[in-house]
């Protein structure tokens, strides 16, 4: 568990099923900044804990600057992505590891963010969730076509397949920015939450008790349901 302030708090979990926790989280602040990211690794000999740190270590290292906050998340992904490659040049144990990577960066009264897999952000406000990012998965391909339902993606069988992550082969990150109001929260997760629980029954956590007490109960809410994967979550309130 990590927390800054009584507004910031983090939480990451095994699972029941998983060996190792491949997920890593970031809390930073900075001067006028604050810096939120997870990732979530995969793939390769012990390659998944490699890669989220090499990719939580881009973000903590680089000099971010007020001026053009969209600029140096790119950057500083990019800077994974560049690691990640060569570390599996140097070591072909490690061939085939990536990293989602979702990353927020608050200053003032704006959430500027970079995106890449199946983690997620979603936003809070007047007690009704928004899921800001959107998974880069085969599966979601297929559900924004028509080709299958939200249910259908549930059980289909590519439903944990990505089509991209820092350390693929091309990547195309997402990026966006948005306004913050008084009472807001901002909930960034693995993808071991999002499988596990709708968007519903995390509103219904989200919005309510400390920061700390939710990110408790999306943990065990998760674990109830199965924890068939490393769970991380990281709550702000504003």
């Amino acid at each position: 568990m990590t927390v800054i302030d009584t507004d910031t708090w983090a939480e990451s979990h095994i699972g029941y099923k998983r060996k190792d926790n491949e997920d890593r989280f970031l809390i930073k602040e900075l001067p006028g900044l604050m810096i939120l990211a997870v990732a979530d690794g995969m793939g390769g000999h012990a390659g998944g804990e490699i890669a989220a740190q090499i990719v939580i270590d881009a973000f903590r290292e680089y000099n971010f600057s007020k001026e053009n906050l969209e600029r140096d998340l790119k950057k500083a992904l990019y800077n994974a992505q560049k690691k990640i490659l060569s570390k599996m040049i140097e070591n072909y144990d490690l061939d085939g590891m990536g990293s989602t990577a979702t990353i927020a960066v608050l200053y003032r009264n704006k959430t500027f963010w970079i995106h890449v897999g199946d983690s997620r952000i979603y936003l809070l406000h007047n007690k009704k969730i928004k899921q800001i990012t959107t998974d880069h998965t085969f599966i979601q391909d297929l559900i924004e076509d028509g080709t299958i339902t939200l249910e259908q993606a549930k059980t289909h069988p590519l439903k944990d397949m990505l089509d991209q992550c820092v350390g693929c082969d091309e990547i195309q990150p997402d990026t966006g920015v948005f306004n913050l109001q008084k009472n807001d929260r901002l909930l960034l997760c693995s993808d071991g939450l999002s499988r596990h629980l709708s968007d519903l029954q995390i509103e219904s956590i989200l919005a309510t008790n400390t920061v700390q007490k939710t990110c408790q109960q999306l943990i065990q809410a998760t674990l109830k349901m199965g924890g068939t994967d490393n769970v991380t979550v990281i709550v702000k309130e504003f």
